[in-house]
Parts: C-alpha cells; structure tokens; sequence
C-alpha cells in the first residue's frame, strides 16, 4: 500500500532503503560488538542529509515532506533501530530552531543543523524530573548581557558530539530554552549511560558549571521554554513512532522467514501449526495499522495541524503494538528467539524503547485524555 505517496517521497523511500540495506544492515554485529558507530558510518549517515528532509532550502533543507522523514526513519530503523536517533535529534533541533529561535540563531546554527555540518543534542531529562517542568533543577541566573547556567542533565542523545545543544533550565518559577555551544568552557560531558540496547548510540550526562550564555542565546522568549518543548516534541514524537514501525516489520520479517524455513517433520511450523499462523496474522495486521495510523497523523503534519493529542495516541498505540509484535516474533522462534544467535531477541529489547522516552505512555495518556475533556 503507497497511502498516496508521492513519487518523490518514494524515491527518498527507495534511496534510505538500499543505502540501509548494504551500509547498515552489515555492520550490525559489528556495532552490537563494539558499541560504537563507526565514524564512517555516521559520515556517510549525515551525508545523506536525512536531518533536512522536511525543511525549507532556504535554510540548508531539502525541500521535501515530512512524510519523507518519516519514511527514511523507517527505513533506517529497519535494517537497525539505533541509526534513527542521530539524524531524530539533529532534526528535532532544527525544529526548535526553524520554529523558535530569532533570525540571529538560524543564521548561526540552523542551516548546518539541516546539511549536517552541526550536530544538536535537545537537554531537557534531568536525574530528578523526566516530564515535569516544575521539578527542573538546572538553573540559569542573569548577570548583565549574560545567563549563568549550573546543574547536570541525564540520557541526552548526542551529547558528547553535539556542536549545540538546547538547554532548558528554570530562570525563576518558569523555564527557558537556551542555545549552548558545546565549546562553551561551562559545558562538560558526563558519564555515557548504558542500556538494554541501543548500542553504538551516544547518550549520556551533560553537567553545566558556570557556563556563561548571552541573553540573545535563548530560543524563543525568555519563559518560553516549556511550551517550545511540548511543541518540538510533536514533530519528535511521531518521527520516533516511524522508526519504532521500522523495526517492528523487522521482527515481523523474521518471523515469517523463520516460519518457513524451521520445519517440523519436514513441514514449515507457519504452514502447519495454526497457533504459529495466528501469530503471524495478528503481528501483520498491528504492523499495518501503525503504519497507517502513522502515516494519516503524518499527512496531517505536513498541513500544518496541531497534532499534541494525536501524536500522544500515535506513540500509545504504536508503541504498545510494536512491543508486542516483537514478543510474538520472538514467540515464533521459541527457545531460539531468547538467543543472541537470532535478531529477534535485540529487537525484543529495542521495541520497549517507544513506551518510555519523549514523556512516557502514562505521560501521553494524560495528554490525549486532557484534549479529549476539552473537546
């Protein structure tokens, strides 16, 4: 099913697939191993300039959709879920920047943001608060043409190889968004953190001592800054929904090719166990509703919709459906599936991913709930 695409955005589609297929998909064990993305990768990564997809070339964008970005998040995601979070956050910050930032900033930052010649990293998780801007501890405190930042930020993609990165920290009983060049002397990389999965992902801690920003490094106005994150977190959100979708056809792939070719007295456990033909059935048809939930919320983006409520019941729905569907895949192998000699199980411990970061599914609920009471 193409959902209307448009030849253009299928000739991204395409282009994301094949280079994902014979760049990417190789170097999987590889960076499993190593935990690292190797350096080329990335470069051949920012090359493709999938951070600029949805955006104005008059700022280094390409022009296209946003429907493009999210098929080259799928795509990505397909062959490897972790490649999709570099050129996310970069995106997300052109966003916020392209959105928010004075005419200043954009010439400062944006265009290399979208071409790829500037990484961003978007600092709001902190040790004590995840969504909640009130518990936000960082603190940036004026002094004359300047803003004094202290305190520590937590699991921060990019961090360590950001050239900017927005900062969110409280200036009184409110919170503001600055631009924070990581060259700054205040600026210091924490410690790396380590997870289920995701390896090769730069993620970490970024502690600001004394850092000294000028006033006209806010994003937006000053205050601002909470309703600038729930804004780009719209544009990340559904995006992160598109690689999640990725790699829930994956595990789907793998599981219909395991059913073929593991046979049970010589015969396909998918042709003749009908409780594995269930699993398969069912695995399809959450895959091709996410897909299509997706891609209507999508359309709707390029519209230029307020899209709060339905990108939180896009992440709800296809968050909780790629889980499962990687449990069945999973399921499907049986014993095998629990073995590291399989895909099935990095992409179990992956698929968990979409329920907890960009505010959490109890987070979404509260937000789609609350637009639902309004209406």
């Amino acid at each position: 099913m193409d959902y209307n695409f448009t030849q253009e955005e299928l000739n991204i589609r395409e282009t994301i697939s094949r280079f994902a297929g014979k760049e990417i998909a190789p170097l999987v064990g590889q960076i499993e191993k190593d935990k690292k993305l190797p350096d080329d990768l990335l470069e051949k990564i920012t090359d493709l300039r999938i951070s600029g997809l949805p955006f104005p070339e008059k700022w280094g964008g390409s022009g296209g959709t946003y429907i493009s970005f999210l098929l080259a998040m799928e795509e990505l995601a397909y062959a490897y879920f972790p490649c999709i979070f570099y050129p996310l956050v970069c995106s997300m910050v052109g966003y916020g920047f392209l959105s928010y930032a004075s005419d200043y900033l954009k010439e400062k930052y944006l265009k290399g943001l979208l071409t790829g010649s500037v990484k961003g990293a978007w600092a709001f998780t902190e040790p004590s608060t995840g969504s909640d801007p009130k518990q936000v501890q960082l603190k940036a405190v004026k002094d004359g043409d300047h803003w004094v930042l202290n305190g520590t930020k937590r699991f921060i993609t990019n961090s360590s190889i950001a050239d900017i990165a927005v900062i969110f920290a409280r200036t009184g009983e409110a919170v503001t968004a600055f631009a924070v060049d990581t060259q700054n002397p205040g600026y210091i990389v924490g410690k790396r953190e380590e997870f289920i999965a995701f390896e090769g992902t730069d993620n970490g801690d970024i502690i600001l001592e004394d850092a000294r920003v000028e006033s006209r490094d806010i994003l937006g106005e000053e205050n601002q800054g909470f309703s600038i994150l729930l804004g780009v977190e719209v544009f990340a959100k559904i995006a992160a929904c598109a690689g999640n979708i990725g790699l829930g056809r994956a595990a789907l792939d793998l599981a219909v090719q395991y059913a073929k070719e593991k046979t049970h007295r010589g015969v396909p456990i998918g042709a003749k166990f009908q409780m594995t033909q269930w699993n398969l059935a069912t695995m399809a048809s959450k895959i091709s509703a996410s897909r299509a939930f997706l891609y209507s919320v999508g359309a709707k983006m390029d519209k230029g919709e307020h899209l709060a409520a339905e990108s939180a019941e896009l992440k709800i729905f296809t968050g909780a459906a790629v889980r499962e569907v990687a449990s069945d895949a999973v399921q499907v192998h049986g014993a095998y599936g629990l073995t590291k000699e399989y895909a099935v199980e990095r992409l179990y411990r992956e698929s968990k991913f979409n329920e907890v970061i960009l505010g959490s599914n109890e987070i979404q609920r509260v937000i789609a709930a609350s637009a639902l009471m309004k209406s």
